[in-house]
């Protein structure tokens, strides 16, 4: 029986088990990928108080560590649902396994959104990425469209660039959504080009993506684009799928946290990207994590008073 089960090792997960361990909390973390999250596929992060420019890789490697040092139980495993037992939980692995706890945090995150467009099924990791970090190499020299306006699409075309490859941003509105700086960076670059109120009609090619349909949204007009590769950065999308059941999702599949992260369900908390929340930062998702494990705290101080 743990006292606390973090399911997701994003910034939010590791920073809840290194408080809560510190509490003298049993604490056990499980992960179905790498630690960090999305954060690891990060390629530059700039605003982490204390750590300047760094990558989201550097940073993902630390909170591991510390957490590992203060013998966290970490376990690699895909969670398919959690039962609520009242004074304790079930979490339910995919390979069968069951876990007891008296309480549980969902730290799960969010996932790249997709178009659905016609050939995106296709073609993914056959030319169409959701990662500048973990596939910009194979494309030195050759020309990708990097789909979307915010920080990431942006910070992710200026990553590309390093690596010799051509871009051009397209975007759905005629503007870019990005903060000033990043915007005013990626015009300076000389290979990055842009094509606003434009969107994607299609993805074509036989084995591998050759080109893209896009649309211009002002004129109607829609063309074929010769292009070696896809990065999208449109957006995210919850990982929601262990709370079936447990009603604490929101209309957009977020779940619904108080200020002291608690969900609907007594002793099942949530923090991180996964939650509804005006801002989802590296920052603000280790700020839930602390909030957390005092939440938690005082919930098993109640249940050892009944």
């Amino acid at each position: 029986m743990y006292d606390v089960i973090i399911i997701g090792a994003g910034p939010a997960g590791m920073t809840a088990a290194i408080y809560t361990q510190r509490a003298n909390l049993k604490t056990m973390i499980i992960e179905k990928s790498a630690p960090g999250g999305y954060m690891v596929n990060t390629y530059e992060v700039e605003n982490y108080p204390g750590f300047g420019r760094v990558s989201g890789f550097e940073i993902s490697e630390k909170m591991f560590n510390h957490v590992m040092e203060l013998g966290v139980t970490y376990q690699y495993g895909d969670i398919a649902n959690i039962v609520d037992k009242g004074a304790h939980k079930e979490i339910h692995a995919s390979d069968g396994t069951v876990y007891e706890t008296k309480t549980v945090v969902i730290a799960t995150g969010t996932n790249p959104r997709k178009l659905n467009a016609p050939g995106e099924q296709k073609f993914e990791s056959k030319g169409i990425s959701y990662c500048a970090v973990c596939d910009g190499a194979f494309y030195k020299g050759k020309d990708v469209l990097v789909l979307g306006g915010g920080n990431s699409a942006l910070d992710e075309a200026i990553y590309l660039t390093s690596m010799d490859v051509n871009v051009t941003i397209v975007n759905i509105l005629d503007s870019l959504q990005a903060d000033k700086s990043t915007v005013d960076k990626t015009k300076k670059n000389d290979k990055i080009d842009f094509l606003l109120a434009h969107e994607v009609v299609s993805f074509n090619g036989d084995d591998t993506l050759e080109s893209v349909t896009l649309k211009n949204l002002k004129t109607d007009e829609t063309f074929d684009k010769t292009v070696a590769g896809v990065f999208m950065f449109i957006g995210l999308v919850p990982n929601n799928q262990v709370t079936q059941g447990l009603g604490i999702t929101n209309d957009d599949g977020y779940i619904e946290a108080d200020g002291k992260m608690r969900t609907a369900v007594p002793g099942v908390f949530a923090i991180g990207d996964v939650i509804d929340k005006d801002l989802r930062q590296i920052v603000t998702a280790t700020n839930d994590g602390a909030i957390v494990s005092k939440t938690i705290s005082e919930y098993i101080e109640t249940l050892e008073n009944q």
